[in-house]
């Protein structure tokens, strides 16, 4: 009879990439929402760049344990590559075609819900009177580089290392659960709609080999999410 908890070689992909995820997500958040942090961003710099400062200091630090420090770890000690891993552009044309019908349906959500005003309590972070191009653009460029590390790390790494050994319903299973997870802090409404969105994600990230519908939707949910939040902010607009 087997020792039940006798390790074999073939689960280490699937352990580590479950226990990365939980572990560098948690160590990324814990940076991220530190209050002694934050109060050094507020204390040595006006009130609005210190908002554009501490937000892309959470950004970065996503970039380094959601992309980096997992990254290195998997690249070193598995077999996979960033190839295999989905960064790259295998089945360009099915994910244009998701691109384009998720990108509009996206974009027409989030006209109606950034109206609200417990949306607009939180977004956009940065909490910027005046949008100037160079805030935009800093904004811009702090949300790629997080979301490309973001769905690196699950839509890359977690799915594409428990798939080989769990096969698809218990690796989408445990992406989601984790994926849910991290958004309980935003609220009921997101947690719970990670569930879909997370399915649709996984589902053509496996059918194309490539997170580049993950990556390009998410980053369209979340420029849009903040413009459209200015735009119908009574405290904020875009201008010079």
């Amino acid at each position: 009879m087997q020792e039940f908890a006798a390790w074999t070689p073939e689960s280490y992909e699937a352990v580590v990439s479950i226990l990365l995820t939980a572990a560098c997500f948690g160590i990324y958040w814990f940076l991220a929402i530190s209050e002694p942090i934050k109060a050094r961003f507020f204390a040595n710099h006006p009130t609005e760049k210190a908002w554009i400062r501490f937000v892309f200091y959470q950004k970065m630090m996503g970039v380094l344990w959601l992309g980096i420090v997992p990254g290195i770890i998997v690249l070193t000690t598995t077999d996979f590559t960033l190839t295999t891993l989905g960064l790259n552009l295998q089945g360009l044309g099915e994910s244009a075609t998701y691109i384009g019908i998720m990108g509009v349906l996206i974009l027409v959500m989030n006209f109606f819900s950034t109206r609200k005003a417990e949306h607009q309590a939180y977004y956009p972070q940065m909490r910027v009177a005046v949008w100037t191009p160079k805030v935009l653009f800093i904004n811009g460029f702090a949300w790629f580089a997080y979301l490309f590390a973001y769905e690196f790390l699950f839509r890359g790494i977690l799915l594409f290392l428990c798939y080989p050994l769990l096969g698809f319903w218990p690796s989408v299973a445990i992406n989601l659960a984790l994926y849910s997870t991290t958004h309980i802090p935003k609220g009921a409404g997101e947690t719970f709609g990670t569930f879909l969105y997370g399915l649709i994600l996984c589902y053509v990230t496996i059918s194309t080999g490539s997170f580049l519908v993950a990556f390009v939707t998410h980053l369209i949910m979340a420029l849009s999410n903040d413009l459209f939040s200015i735009y119908h902010s009574k405290t904020m607009r875009v201008g010079r």
